[in-house]
């Protein structure tokens, strides 16, 4: 099978490829780029006329979380899948939180078996860091690794034993494994259900401080420096993080980090009236830190954004705000909310397409992620400019637990092609 797209808009982030023009797909893959071509690229089968649209590569979400296996009716990897590529996201990582958690060979493998049959978009697996993810035992890194997990995580639960990361941190390090760490405190964290300051207080909630993510980060780095290890810090949300995440850097150690993007959306104002779609972790910041995330993510300071998917059914979240669930539904809008940043001007549209597309794929070393000869051909169309209303029932995910519902947003994926196949049209 071949495929022509042409007429398009070709963004090419890791190449710096801005330019109307076409590619050609043969059996799954990308095998000619032509910038300034008007009409179809070699002797295709189908000829598709992209009429001006962005042509991008897939994106690339390094965290996702569903309920399968065990908690099937929050999410399962055809309806994350589902979501996914209505987002554009034709690459996700699956993290380990599941019942039972993926801690061994075998579930990792089902999650694989499972995605080939179910899900649209390509799978991958998140191993558990320790067993059972209650921070006690290392889990089995090693053989997990074998069987294709990309990463090991704890999930939302830091390990509280330095000594257990420490020697899970080595023996990742000794297999080329990479470590995902949340850095967080949990005795600063307490009973915190929004960022900790003076909005807080009128609310009447309490607060968790920065001061928790940076003595987490400052740990995990710490043992990351000394092991050797490379360390993805999830999720940061404090320029003061990325200080420490600098200076570590800077003595060797190979750090990456990510930023949810309703991180970059939304501040701790948006919780309005308790809204329980608002309640993440880390939580909404204030609007300077908001405008200071922004500021590192032009800068490159930030490797990735993710989309941080946490679906949570409406039993969870239409409790007081203090009894809430945390999490968020983030696929079908991680895309718009960083279009957002390119039409107010800060970013421009290869530097928000960067990370969400080829510095994920470098950072766990996938070939997905970018428009080039030989790559598979996982790409999206879509526009930039065309507005729509996120309607939180018209959303595709089980669970739409989104903060974004009821939003104005701009930019949405009108097509969406995995191995060359057309997974999703709208």
């Amino acid at each position: 099978m071949s495929l022509s797209i042409f007429n398009a808009r070709l963004l090419d982030p890791a190449s710096g490829l801005d330019e109307i023009g076409g590619i050609l797909i043969e059996d799954g893959f990308i095998t000619a780029i032509s910038p300034g071509a008007t009409g179809a690229v070699g002797n295709a089968n189908e000829v598709i006329d992209a009429g001006g649209l962005c042509l991008a590569p897939g994106l690339i979400d390094l965290r996702v979380k569903t309920g399968e296996p065990g908690d099937e009716q929050k999410e399962t990897l055809a309806t994350a899948s589902r979501a996914a590529v209505a987002g554009g996201v034709t690459s996700l990582v699956v993290m380990p939180d599941t019942k039972p958690v993926v801690d061994d060979v075998a579930l990792v493998r089902y999650i694989s078996d499972r995605a080939k049959v179910s899900a649209k978009a390509r799978i991958y697996a998140a191993g558990a860091l320790t067993v059972g993810l209650e921070g006690h035992a290392m889990a089995e890194i090693g053989m997990m690794a074998d069987a294709g997990a990309v990463l090991f995580t704890n999930g939302d639960a830091p390990i509280s034993n330095p000594s257990i990361l420490k020697r899970a941190m080595t023996y990742a390090a000794s297999r080329g494994a990479i470590v995902m760490s949340r850095p967080d405190d949990s005795a600063l964290k307490g009973s915190g259900v929004m960022n900790a300051g003076a909005f807080a207080a009128r609310k009447g909630l309490a607060g968790i401080p920065k001061e928790a993510e940076w003595i987490g980060a400052a740990r995990d780095l710490m043992l990351a420096e000394a092991t050797g290890c490379t360390l993805i810090l999830d999720q940061v949300s404090t320029p003061r993080t990325l200080e420490l995440v600098s200076d570590s850097r800077a003595r060797g150690a190979n750090v990456f980090t990510t930023i949810a993007a309703h991180s970059l959306f939304f501040n701790e104002i948006d919780v309005g009236d308790y809204l329980t779609y608002c309640k993440v972790n880390p939580p909404f910041r204030d609007e300077e830190t908001r405008q200071a995330m922004i500021a590192a993510l032009k800068a490159g300071e930030i490797d990735s954004v993710v989309s941080a998917h946490d679906p949570q059914p409406p039993e969870e979240k239409r409790l007081p705000f203090g009894e809430a669930s945390f999490g968020a539904a983030g696929l079908e809008t991680t895309l718009s909310a960083l279009l957002s940043l390119v039409h107010d001007g800060p970013l421009t549209l290869l530097e928000a397409l960067a990370p969400i597309t080829s510095k994920p794929a470098d950072m766990i070393g996938l070939p997905e992620g970018r428009l080039a000869e030989g790559a598979p051909a996982d790409v999206i169309l879509f526009d930039p400019n065309k507005p729509w209303l996120c309607e939180r029932e018209h959303l595709l995910s089980r669970s739409t637990n989104s903060p974004f519902d009821g939003r104005r947003l701009q930019g949405r994926v009108l097509r969406t092609f995995v191995g060359g196949v057309q997974v999703f049209e709208r």
